[in-house]
């Protein structure tokens, strides 16, 4: 899945003019040049720096990293970063033929790629370290196996060198830090947020690529029923699509920054709900006058669009298309507009619903207490079929833009 963005610049955009394709937000990643160490995995540069949502760290070294250099309990790299947002100390090895990395005794996801023989690249998402958005402190240290008290017992006391094999002496330093010295750099974990994203391919969809993928959406919000829902989706760590009416926006900005800061996605449901079907100029004007304030409340323009009453045609879909947005049905409807009952809402949904169904259900419009509650069964049903739950944007592979905020 593609995850190209764009910075906050890019919202000076017209509403109604598609989005311009879109790059990384970065910030930092400077090199910082070390003189040599004579070390056996002596560092040339390191670097931290940040894009879209993940902290990146660039180790370069003088000659070849040798992954079996860093093997698992003989030698590591290991960064420290410490700041008012948290501390962790974050370290690569090699274990079982792969790269791996851990803080402390915990594994930690992330990705290690060597692009280049003195070249480690390392992506981790801040929250996996337990860091918060604030300014920071960071080090790197790296000790290869060669330096190991066994490694050195049996050559002698001289630890074998990297480069070309020629040996290094034991009086030379074995490890290798990023500064010299005890100093550290500086450094921020930025906040980042979601500005909207890009839409792609047709003009209007009903389900995703059918893979074990599924996407929860709820209309007529924001409302009462809003913010019980998503206590619920949050503690469950599933991420919905909120389809909103414009006129029920402006009095909810803080919960919907909420949602956004949650992964969850907003769309666009029109200004009043208004059978828009027919299309016509009085359509793209409630288009754009609930994008517009949606972007007001929280910075975000929406890509996605869903017609009310599903009443949609070929106008509607073009206009809908002018302004940025894919126009979403649903291929899964559990009428909880009927309020049916619960147990009728979850039978329809995990009998409707295949791979890479989008969930139709509803978090305004009336009481919806039989949808709040259809949620948690709902989501361990189709947890327990294989499913993994994403926002529409995301099952349909669209390009997310973020800024970097402090």
């Amino acid at each position: 899945m593609r995850r190209v963005r764009v910075a906050f610049a890019s919202l000076c955009l017209a509403l109604a003019v598609p989005v311009a394709p879109a790059v990384a937000a970065t910030a930092g990643g400077s090199p910082h040049e070390l003189a040599a160490d004579g070390s056996a995995l002596d560092l040339r540069s390191v670097a931290l720096g940040q894009v879209d949502r993940e902290l990146v760290l660039t180790v370069r070294a003088r000659s070849r990293i040798d992954p079996a250099e860093l093997a698992a309990g003989d030698g590591r790299l290991c960064a420290s970063l410490a700041g008012d947002g948290g501390s962790s100390r974050l370290c690569v090895e090699r274990r079982a033929g792969a790269w791996a990395l851990s803080s402390g005794s915990r594994t930690v996801e992330g990705q290690v790629t060597q692009p280049a023989a003195g070249t480690l690249v390392i992506r981790v998402l801040p929250s996996a370290l337990g860091l918060r958005p604030a300014a920071l402190r960071w080090s790197v240290t790296v000790t290869p196996a060669s330096c190991s008290p066994a490694s050195a017992a049996q050559t002698g006391g001289v630890a074998p060198g990297s480069a070309g094999g020629a040996p290094v002496p034991s009086q030379a330093p074995c490890g290798s830090r990023a500064p010299r010295g005890e100093g550290t750099y500086a450094g921020r974990v930025w906040r980042a947020q979601v500005t909207g994203c890009t839409r792609d391919g047709a003009g209007q969809v009903r389900r995703g690529a059918r893979r074990k993928e599924v996407a929860l959406t709820y209309d007529d919000g924001p409302s009462p029923y809003t913010r019980p829902l998503l206590a619920t989706l949050d503690r469950l760590g599933v991420p919905a699509t909120f389809f909103m009416i414009g006129q029920q926006v402006p009095s909810r900005a803080p919960l919907l920054r909420r949602m956004l800061a949650s992964g969850h996605e907003l769309a666009n449901h029109s200004w009043n709900h208004a059978n828009l079907g027919g299309g016509g100029p009085g359509a793209s004007s409630q288009l754009q006058r609930t994008s517009a304030a949606i972007r007001r409340a929280t910075g975000f323009t929406p890509c996605l669009f869903r017609p009310p009453y599903g009443s949609t045609g070929a106008d509607l879909i073009s206009r809908a298309n002018a302004q940025g947005m894919t126009s979403v049905i649903w291929s899964a409807d559990p009428l909880d507009w009927r309020t049916p009952g619960t147990d009728s809402i979850v039978a329809r949904v995990l009998s409707q619903t295949g791979p890479g169904g989008i969930i139709l259900g509803h978090d305004g419009g009336g009481s919806r207490t039989q949808s709040l509650a259809a949620a948690p069964r709902i989501i361990a049903g189709l947890r327990a079929r294989g499913y993994r739950f994403v926002t529409v944007s995301r099952l349909l592979g669209y390009d997310e833009r973020i800024a970097l905020r402090r």
